[in-house]
């Protein structure tokens, strides 16, 4: 007996995850769809196959081969996409030699395995069958020549038709064919939409698909890995080959498939994390899809392609510039905290003069890490920072390196603001700034003249937020070195529009 396996869905019901591949080679479980089809083929002990495909053909004939390594011969056979079974069949002609085939469609999931449907339907040799789980269109038929006068019309009752799949199959429904139905116990997905293939493989994780050969072995109770994975054993969740996650990363109910790094102090909740993704530090994502830099939320549906590689980035990407950018920025931060040791004491000690029961007080800003909000939407993050309470400008930020180090800004960019002076920016042109990330040094931060109008503020960095390079940040970065040497630094000058000098309410000691 040879199988027939049908792997030419549109998957226009699966965009934007099936922009990138077909509906069969989608992971479930941190492995391809199809791959299942194919074990429960080996398992019945059916060794030729006919593989039906349409769109992206060339990475199913990659990724499957000849079907060496499952123990099976994959003879590949291109369609028009949806086409109707029969069709396809008929233009085959003289290649369909055999006079039973096992029609599979490769673009569902099923738990049901294939050898007790095989071994009743011998019990009626003359019929066709069509298999059914819980009363529900499986996908599977068996399709005898001799037992029909067209034979291959009979195979339609596969073609990918949602409303087929959704009804349930009687005998009195088959059109006057002679199948029969074959109802067997088990667990069913269409994967016909974003949330049913969102839940399908939470469902996969707890179990209820059973017979499915898992990709992975189990570290304990609640974590699963696949192979060469390096990922803290207190997570939960299944995780598949060639991961890393950070030791202070947590995954709660949460699917990695291959290729999948997480940084430190993210959070993912509910989540399936498609192959190839980087997961930015200290990003919350809970109830979605990610794969690379799209981020899909169930609960809402909204579709977010993420800008920030920071954040979210794809791994098969030339993402490099900007991830070189911001560990670029935080080296800096690092020699400048380093250079400016000396300092630490001097602050110290002009800080407990100007006020001795709070030297360093807290300030929220609003930086460059960015947070998913429950639409979907991105969020810049506010932040904690430290100012010494002394007049001294240069000495005032020094605490704000460690915010550079961490990544909330950079050494060059626009002046940082509260959550309130960011929150009143409504005009557009007052949002022009937000272009250019928050930094240290800057145009606004070097040049400003005391007292100059916000507006004044807002125009100039719209202008550098619109023209800046690399070169024009490494001239802030010079200007910003000089600086530090000039009287303006070491002057008790105020410098607007920075919070006030620390109170004593804002003691953090």
């Amino acid at each position: 007996m040879k199988a027939i396996i049908f792997a030419d869905r549109n998957g226009n019901e699966l965009l934007p995850l099936t922009e990138r591949t077909c509906v069969a080679l989608l992971p479930i479980a941190a492995k391809p769809l199809i791959e299942y089809t194919l074990e429960a083929l080996l398992t019945a002990g059916i060794h030729e196959v006919i593989l039906v495909i349409s769109a992206f053909a060339d990475q199913l004939e990659k990724h499957l081969g000849t079907g060496e390594r499952w123990g099976l011969q994959i003879e590949y056979v291109l369609s028009r996409g949806q086409e109707l079974p029969s069709e396809m069949l008929v233009r085959l002609g003289s290649q369909l030699t055999e006079t039973e085939y096992l029609l599979l469609r490769a673009d569902i999931l099923r738990s049901a395995p294939i050898e007790p449907i095989l071994a009743q339907a011998q019990l009626q040799p003359d019929k066709q069958f069509v298999v059914t789980i819980d009363g529900y269109a499986a996908g599977i038929g068996l399709l005898r020549r001799h037992s029909a006068q067209d034979t291959w019309q009979a195979s339609d009752i596969l073609l990918w038709n949602i409303e087929t799949f959704y009804s349930s199959l009687e005998a009195d429904t088959l059109q006057g064919e002679s199948w029969e139905v074959i109802d067997v116990s088990g667990q069913l997905s269409l994967l016909d939409s974003l949330r049913a293939y969102y839940y399908v493989n939470l469902e996969v994780l707890a179990g209820h698909f059973t017979h499915l050969i898992l990709p992975v072995y189990r570290i304990n109770e609640k974590l699963q890995v696949g192979r060469r994975s390096s990922v803290p054993k207190h997570n939960i969740g299944l995780v598949g080959s060639y991961c890393r996650v950070h030791t202070k990363a947590k995954l709660h109910n949460t699917i990695l498939c291959d290729d999948v790094i997480v940084d430190r102090e993210a959070t993912l909740r509910d989540t399936v994390v498609l192959p190839g993704t980087y997961i930015g530090e200290r990003l919350d994502v809970q109830d979605a899809i990610v794969w690379g830099d799209i981020l899909i939320r169930v609960d809402s549906g909204a579709v977010v392609r993420i800008v920030d590689s920071f954040l979210l980035a794809d791994l098969g990407k030339e993402n490099f510039g900007t991830l070189f950018a911001n560990l670029y920025h935080r080296g800096l931060g690092l020699l400048a905290l380093l250079l400016s040791l000396p300092l630490w004491p001097v602050a110290l000690l002009l800080a407990l003069l100007q006020n001795p029961w709070a030297p360093l007080c807290r300030v929220k800003l609003r930086g460059n890490l960015k947070t998913v909000d429950v639409q979907g939407a991105l969020q810049a993050r506010d932040f904690n920072t430290f100012e010494w309470a002394t007049p001294v400008m240069l000495l005032r930020h020094l605490p704000k390196l460690f915010a550079v180090i961490t990544g909330h800004v950079r050494m060059m960019g626009v002046s940082p603001q509260s959550p309130e002076q960011s929150d009143a920016r409504i005009a557009p042109w007052e949002k022009v700034r937000d272009l250019a990330p928050v930094g240290l040094l800057g145009p606004v931060q070097l040049t400003e003249i005391h007292e100059a109008p916000v507006e004044e503020d807002l125009l100039v960095e719209a202008h550098y937020a619109c023209t800046r390079h690399t070169g024009t940040d490494f001239l802030w970065l010079m200007r910003g070195l000089l600086a530090c040497f000039n009287k303006r630094a070491w002057s008790s000058q105020r410098f607007p529009p920075e919070p006030p000098l620390c109170q004593t309410s804002s003691n953090v000691g």
